[in-house]
């Protein structure tokens, strides 16, 4: 019963900034229609306020049919069920907690620890840009706690979709080898592997 109280309390400190966040976001707005240019929402020195707007990054049309595959091959290699029938986030893979859901009862788009597929993306991108680990036997893990406001804030501010931090800010291209070719022959390998041990099982 106290696990899921904390669970909650998360999830409403996560719903709180969000709000807090978007509440700021109609300000702006609401200052660009009324004509005026729009100013921080918070508090800045001097230099701050004579830093330029951020630039959306481009997103050429040739990109989205790999981008589409891209994410498709990582949510089949990074949020697959394992041998006892549940699909974690890294956080909760190296914890022996209560699942949200039971084994293949998650509902679409989740995982059984209650993460989201997005969510589960997000932490492995943070983790190849150097925040946080992913892997089994690294320590340093990026907490949910924090990892989902941030992943929300991201998405709120900037429309972050996986895959934005291997795009060329410029050009909106993949950097060299993030295309979906690598994650494509990663799911290729993982399956390979899969069926080299069914059939050393059945020897």
């Amino acid at each position: 019963m106290q696990e899921e109280i904390n669970l909650l309390q998360r999830r409403i400190k996560e719903l709180e900034i969000v709000n807090e966040h978007g509440r700021l976001r109609i300000q702006d707005l609401e200052r660009e229609l009324a004509g005026g240019s729009a100013m921080p929402s918070l508090t800045q020195g001097p230099s701050m306020s004579t830093l330029p707007r951020t630039q959306t990054t481009p997103t050429p049309p040739s990109i989205l049919p790999s981008w589409r595959a891209r994410t498709d091959a990582r949510v089949r290699l990074l949020c697959s069920l394992n041998r006892a029938g549940n699909a974690l986030c890294a956080w909760h893979d190296s914890r022996r907690e209560r699942r949200t859901y039971p084994p293949r009862m998650a509902p679409p788009g989740y995982l059984n620890c209650g993460c989201t597929f997005e969510e589960a993306l997000f932490e492995e991108s943070l983790s190849r840009h150097g925040v946080g680990s992913y892997h089994p036997g690294e320590s340093v893990r990026m907490d949910p706690a924090l990892r989902n406001p941030l992943f929300r804030l991201l998405q709120t501010r900037y429309g972050y979709q996986d895959g934005d931090f291997e795009r060329d800010p410029k050009t909106g291209e993949w950097v060299e080898g993030e295309g979906n070719a690598l994650w494509e022959r990663k799911l290729a390998q993982g399956a390979m592997n899969v069926r080299k041990n069914r059939t050393e099982e059945r020897r």
